[in-house]
């Protein structure tokens, strides 16, 4: 009787999973939400925003009060399907190993979840807001607070610049966005590239002047005022992603808000099965879920730069 070859390995190092996008993106993109868990409907009110007023003028005396009655929009995140991942570990290849395939099933289903949740929170940025009083009005993301390919040069779609980074800045403040409240931008390897091509940023002038930081490992952290959060955006295990940040003449789509322009509620952060399957001769199955949904707030907390790609 011959052994196949394959099944004769026995593993000496510890698992290793192959390279992806992984914890770090997802925990800065999940602290640049504000998050609520409410579970039990098909639609979640976010919040209620309630217009501003302007100050009436007492022009007589002793005249009347005029009244108004408070204006206001509810901002909805509709539930979306759950993301999952299952994995059936069959009893042979149990045998042929000696690395534990529940631990790394366990570990692949974990890193898939991680980009599940930045997947449905980027969703709820590039996809319409869901408004009204019962949720009824969908406005698309469209070109307000769009930042032009072309800003910085003469015409031509360029990579993302400082000068696109201050038309940012300026549409954020001109919207009344406080200074206190934190910013993000989220950006690729090939948008930072740009802008360290452009500038020095190890240059003690520059940082100050731009408010840079880098870290140890040369990445760049935050600029003008943005944080920023490291994300490829076409990565095809985002799923929909690729296609939502492009603008359809090649042009990347990044997006940029403040703290509280972008909303997320669970309808059930993690449901996690380890198990054997009776009716797969009691297989052992690993299986990981996720339902979330995120959207944009006001408009003026939120917006795009357009930058070609490199």
């Amino acid at each position: 009787m011959s052994v196949e070859n394959s099944h004769q390995v026995t593993f000496q190092n510890n698992v290793e999973l192959e390279l992806q996008q992984g914890s770090d993106a997802d925990n800065m993109l999940s602290e640049a939400v504000v998050w609520t868990n409410d579970s039990g409907s098909e639609k979640v009110k976010a919040k209620d925003i309630f217009a501003a007023k302007k100050a009436k003028t007492a022009k007589d005396r002793n005249g009347r009060t005029i009244w108004d009655d408070p204006t206001s929009d509810g901002v909805w995140i509709p539930k979306e399907e759950e993301l999952y991942e299952a994995i059936l570990i069959e009893n042979a290849d149990k045998l042929s190993t000696s690395i534990s395939l529940e631990g790394a099933s366990t570990q692949v289903t974990a890193a898939t979840l991680r980009r599940a949740r930045m997947q449905r929170i980027l969703e709820g940025f590039y996809n319409p807001i869901i408004s009204g009083k019962k949720g009824t009005v969908s406005t698309p993301l469209g070109s307000l607070g769009q930042v032009a390919a072309d800003i910085g040069g003469s015409g031509a779609a360029l990579p993302l610049n400082t000068k696109k980074l201050r038309t940012a800045k300026t549409y954020l403040d001109g919207n009344f966005v406080a200074k206190g409240q934190k910013r993000y931008m989220v950006v690729t390897a090939e948008d930072c590239d740009a802008l360290l091509d452009e500038v020095p940023a190890t240059s003690t002038d520059f940082q100050k002047s731009f408010g840079a930081e880098v870290d140890e490992d040369g990445t760049l952290k935050r600029m003008l005022g943005f944080h920023f959060i490291h994300v490829e955006l076409e990565d095809p295990l985002l799923d929909t992603i690729p296609e939502l940040a492009d603008d359809g003449a090649g042009n990347r789509v990044n997006p940029f808000w403040v703290k509280g322009g972008l909303a997320g509620n669970y309808w059930q952060m993690l449901r996690s099965r380890v198990g054997e399957i009776a009716e797969l001769r009691f297989n052992l199955g690993t299986f990981g879920g996720t339902t979330l949904a995120a959207t944009r707030t006001q408009a003026g907390r939120c917006g795009t730069i357009l930058n070609k790609r490199q």
